[in-house]
């Protein structure tokens, strides 16, 4: 089993990247749950809604990894996939269901290096290859947003690679570009701070119903229809106030050597495995970056700021940096 992270019990979690402050109407889901999880709930009840705020090219589903797990299946099936490095684990694991091959373009900088993805994209495709290009913006896990990409994507979607950009952090991003012609895969949980609500969405104008097709049917449970009434219902405003509270922090973390465009990033320390075990000991876990082939950083999120104290105190006292 892969264990992505939010597992930690007896410690103060900075190594899941989730808005450390829920909506006050998340407690109506609770209170609805025993009702609704008696009935089948159909997506579709709500889709209609939902495309009028989200776009009609958008397709609900549950998180963000549905999504993937469609598109390995259908898009990635006999395709070379192109994934830029350092990214999430799970575009090589879906990769290998379908695909032909999978190629990584790794970073010695420890940043996406887009330019020899696309390059590398754009090469295969126009010696016949079915190409898809998959890279996460703001990535993961330096949480850097790449602006002024949008004319090399549709230089790379004009002559048939299939792009993915997956976006499952852009709320905490102010103003993102805008794509056109691509597969864009988002999530709410994250930023909604309920990761355990599987609720997420798709954008495609190129893809037609894809997604619509080859979803699940209920996959996103009584939870999640509930937590998509009450988002509706909420006209931004959650979003709104509680993404300035997490910018009001950047400003603190940038003293300990953080650049970051979303709500986490990495930290340069000496040896992540040595700073991820000290940091244990004062009940402060992070993120160990060797599984992402980073074995200099950590990856922390920003916290309420009361639990960013704590973060930065055992920082201090651990003499990681």
């Amino acid at each position: 089993m892969v264990i992505h992270g939010g597992t930690q019990n007896d410690s103060l979690d900075f190594s899941i990247s989730v808005n450390p402050y829920q909506p006050v109407w998340s407690k109506n889901i609770f209170r609805k749950f025993p009702e609704m999880s008696l009935k089948y709930s159909y997506i579709e009840w709500i889709e209609e809604k939902f495309c009028r705020i989200y776009g009609e090219d958008s397709t609900i589903l549950a998180g963000a990894t549905e999504a993937l797990q469609i598109l390995s299946f259908t898009l990635m099936d006999n395709a070379s996939v192109v994934i830029a490095e350092p990214c999430y684990g799970e575009y090589e694991r879906i990769g290998g269901f379908k695909a032909k091959r999978v190629i990584k373009i790794a970073s010695e900088s420890g940043e996406l290096n887009l330019s020899a993805a696309f390059m590398t994209a754009k090469n295969l495709q126009e010696n016949g290859d079915k190409t898809v290009l998959i890279f996460a913006n703001p990535n993961n896990p330096t949480g850097r947003y790449f602006r002024g990409i949008a004319g090399d994507v549709k230089e790379l979607t004009d002559i048939g690679v299939i792009v993915v950009i997956d976006e499952a952090f852009i709320d905490f991003v102010e103003n993102p570009d805008d794509f056109s012609d691509v597969v864009r895969i988002r999530s709410f949980t994250k930023s909604y701070g309920m990761p355990g609500i599987r609720v997420g969405y798709a954008k495609t104008d190129r893809f037609g119903k894809l997604f619509k097709t080859h979803r699940m049917p209920w996959a996103s449970g009584a939870s999640g229809f509930l937590f998509l009434e009450h988002l509706l219902t909420d006209n931004g405003k959650f979003l709104s106030e509680s993404m300035l509270r997490i910018r009001n922090e950047y400003k603190r973390f940038e003293e300990i050597g953080m650049r970051t465009n979303c709500n986490f990033g990495c930290i340069d320390v000496a040896d992540a495995d040595k700073a991820e075990k000290k940091l244990d000991e004062f009940h402060i876990h992070v993120r160990n970056c060797s599984s992402f082939g980073l074995n200099n950083k950590i990856r922390v999120s920003i916290r309420t700021p009361e639990e960013n104290d704590r973060l930065f105190d055992a920082i201090r006292k651990a003499d990681i940096l």
